[in-house]
């Protein structure tokens, strides 16, 4: 149980809420054993008390008849905090643990994470972490609810008589802890294999999605359904097992309810026939027994879903105890040449198969770039080594004539603009969008920028309001593409890197953009990666890559 740990911290800090909903659902458990214990012996008391005048005149009936009104009230009333306060400290639990996810995964270098999948780290982010609802809205809180309720309602049926306590307290020790436990011996492994395979559902039907034209051109298409279908088949079969044990657990606890039941009623009779107890406290004591196991009912369905918590738990904290292996000084530099890049005699291999071999160049301040080459050449390597996300083995890269492990790392992104391929986008307006350029960007500069590369018209009536779609999906391809160029130009920066900004663009929408990117901010230095070779002549330089060295300038 030691994963669980890291987790239980973060319900410290919302102890408030975890405090508060678990009152509640003990007041609400009370409340309903209160009101099936107290209307049991109401209905048998007022049959007994009806049996003459005199005694059905002297009963009380407006005490009982309240108290059964009160316990009624408070348990419906109950019921609806209770799940309020529960499941609003769930969610700000959740919403913790996703902030502290994310703190953890950002920091990493795509080197650590290298062997992840997308899909995998999306799956972390979302089911597994909501997986960790389980421990306290069904495991936790339930189980402190489950033991204070038995020991008090032990306690009174204590006080009713010794041997009726000790019956019930030996029952609900027994099928609180035993029913449950058998559960997880059961489903522990099940769960955490549901886990595993759910993930990898998720990422095969990803990639499926993501690749059926690819599939279908070289006539794999069949194959991968019939592969995603067997993955779907296996997960489908725990789910199988899962709810064959869930429905053997709830069976076993119903039968240890009825024995127990049984038993007390047995003893309550023997009781009654030595007149040791009021014939109409048989009643109470049947129907207090069998509320009493209200209590540790939903605790077998929690403790058997608890290898799949763990199994999330490990899942999440693989992530979050990795450290990044690029470190980054504290003191800001101050460059002296700023927007100057140089790399001196650079190696460097992905696990063995060389990118860069003793690579070499200088790129002067306000120079305009342009490399090209066949794609695996490394001309992507060169900005995953300038933004520090990978290390080269050998050789010294310099930024604005400082070496680049001298700078902190928001310095050194100050430094960069850049658009990655493929352009990310947020759902949210393109005002929103861009703004991640900076604060300080006026609409009037951007709509500027936009008509300038003929996003103008994408605008329509809405303007900067406009949606683009989760990851820009309401936009062309294109349109994705010249946006994120627009937010890449909008930042402040003294070096401007562009990955295949004309991809999906026609031979006019290029030569604009272009246009617009080599004019926009003439002493920014502009280092642009791309496989055409039109519209470069208006470049400083234009080398070539191939396998790691520069064949052509």
């Amino acid at each position: 149980m030691s994963e669980l740990k890291p987790f239980l911290g973060l319900l410290r800090r919302h102890q408030g809420w975890v405090l508060l909903g678990s009152f509640l659902g003990l007041l609400t458990l009370f409340s309903s054993i209160g009101l099936l214990t107290l209307s049991g012996w109401f209905i048998s008391a007022t049959a007994l008390a009806g049996v003459t005048l005199a005694s059905a005149q002297a009963f009380n009936y407006l005490t009982p008849g309240g108290g059964v009104r009160g316990f009624a009230i408070a348990r419906t009333a109950g019921r609806y905090f209770e799940r309020v306060t529960t499941h609003e400290a769930t969610f700000r639990v959740l919403a913790e643990l996703r902030s502290w996810f994310y703190a953890h995964l950002e920091p990493l270098n795509p080197a650590r994470l290298r062997h992840y999948r997308s899909a995998d780290l999306l799956s972390r982010i979302t089911s597994d972490i909501n997986a960790l609802d389980n421990l306290y809205l069904r495991v936790l809180s339930p189980s402190a609810i489950a033991l204070i309720t038995s020991l008090l309602v032990a306690g009174f049926m204590a006080w009713i008589h010794a041997s009726l306590g000790f019956l019930l307290l030996g029952a609900l020790l027994l099928a609180g802890f035993g029913v449950p436990w058998l559960g997880y011996l059961w489903a522990g492994q099940r769960g955490a294999e549901q886990v595993q395979l759910s993930a990898h559902l998720r990422a095969r039907t990803l990639s499926y999605v993501q690749g059926m034209t690819e599939l279908h051109v070289y006539a794999a298409l069949e194959r991968e359904q019939q592969a995603l279908a067997q993955t779907q088949n296996d997960w489908l079969r725990l789910q199988q097992q899962m709810s064959l044990i869930s429905g053997v657990t709830s069976a076993l606890m119903t039968l240890a309810a009825g024995l127990t039941t049984f038993a007390a009623l047995a003893i309550a009779i023997e009781l009654v026939s030595s007149e040791n107890l009021a014939p109409a406290w048989l009643a109470l004591v049947v129907f207090c027994v069998l509320a009493s196991f209200e209590a540790i009912a939903p605790l077998p369905l929690a403790y058997q879903y608890l290898g799949k918590t763990r199994a999330a738990a490990r899942n999440l904290l693989e992530i979050t105890q990795q450290r990044s292996d690029i470190s980054f000084p504290d003191t800001r530099v101050n460059p002296p040449d700023p927007g100057q890049i140089e790399w001196s005699a650079v190696n460097f291999a992905y696990e063995g198969r060389e990118v860069l071999q003793d690579f070499t160049l200088q790129i002067a301040a306000g120079e305009k770039l342009a490399i090209t080459g066949h794609t695996g050449s490394g001309k992507s390597t060169l900005i995953n080594l300038l933004t520090r996300f990978w290390e080269a083995q050998s050789g010294e890269i310099r930024l604005g004539g400082v070496p680049l492990n001298h700078y902190p790392q928001e310095q050194l992104r100050e430094q960069m603009a850049i658009l990655s391929q493929p352009v990310q986008l947020f759902a949210g307006s393109v005002r929103d969008n861009l703004r991640l350029a900076g604060d300080d960007i006026s609409d009037t500069e951007m709509l500027q920028l936009l008509q300038r590369l003929g996003l103008d018209t994408m605008l329509g009536n809405e303007g900067l309001d406009r949606e683009v779609g989760e990851g820009g999906n309401r936009l062309s391809g294109g349109q994705r593409k010249r946006l994120g160029v627009a937010r890449a130009l909008l930042k402040k920066a003294p070096i401007l890197i562009l990955d295949e900004p004309a991809e999906g663009l026609d031979a006019q929408s290029e030569a604009q953009m272009l246009e617009v990117v080599l004019s926009y901010r003439p002493e920014q230095t502009l280092l642009l990666i791309t496989h055409h070779t039109q519209h470069l002549q208006a470049f400083d330089r234009v080398i070539r890559l191939d396998r790691g060295r520069l064949v052509g300038v």
